[in-house]
């Protein structure tokens, strides 16, 4: 299942936009035919097999891909379904059986409707921390970037105002500062991956490429 999350979530970002109704637009096709085929193999395997896998399935990964919304929606749909093989295509007699086939199947889509609310979540807030993560070590090396290159520039503004004229070398040195702060922060806003350090106690900071 979480191979199936990376690769939506993947294929959303890049292919759909992030657009909830494009999702939908596959998703809900491909949660139908799944559907009609497990409601077609429990036609063919008749009421001595109890085939149930199949409509778990189709709940597990409506409500692992669309939410918990849609999972309810698909809980409905296979219990409606099940009702209508039992009662109408297989003519099961037992009201009992059926009821108590219906009730069982009710709860093992509602524990599994409230898993995937309970992972979904889980999720959510692994992937803010990690965001939080990449923004306090990128916010950290900006801060290592800049600032020791500004302690340069404010002793040569203190020589400046004492009214001594800064030489020429310290004059260059002062550019390839600049020079130096525009290459690494145009590297760290180019990065797609980010590799980490701990630069000093629990303080960590992006790694570049010339601090290998």
């Amino acid at each position: 299942m979480d191979k199936l999350r990376r690769f939506w979530s993947t294929a959303t970002a890049h292919n759909l936009g992030a657009d909830p109704f494009r999702r939908k637009r596959i998703a809900l096709p491909l949660l139908l035919l799944l559907s009609l085929c497990s409601v077609g193999t429990t036609i063919l395997s008749g009421p001595e097999v109890n085939f149930t896998a199949g409509y778990f399935l189709v709940v597990a990964v409506a409500a692992y891909v669309l939410g918990s919304g849609w999972g309810a929606i698909a809980a409905v749909a296979m219990l409606a379904a099940q009702l209508w093989v039992y009662a109408v295509v297989w003519r099961v007699a037992s009201s009992q059986l059926i009821l108590t086939t219906l009730l069982n199947s009710g709860i093992i889509y509602a524990i599994t409707i409230a898993m995937f609310v309970v992972v979904h979540d889980v999720n959510r807030l692994r992937e803010e921390n990690l965001r939080l993560r990449t923004l306090r070590q990128t916010m950290v090396t900006v801060n290592d970037i800049v600032f020791n290159r500004l302690q340069y520039f404010n002793v040569l503004l203190d020589l400046a105002d004492a009214g001594v004229v800064p030489k020429p070398q310290q004059i260059e040195t002062g550019r390839r500062a600049l020079r130096d702060v525009t290459k690494k922060l145009r590297q760290l806003s180019a990065l797609d991956q980010v590799t980490s350090y701990r630069a000093a106690g629990d303080i960590e900071a992006v790694l570049l490429e010339d601090e290998s």
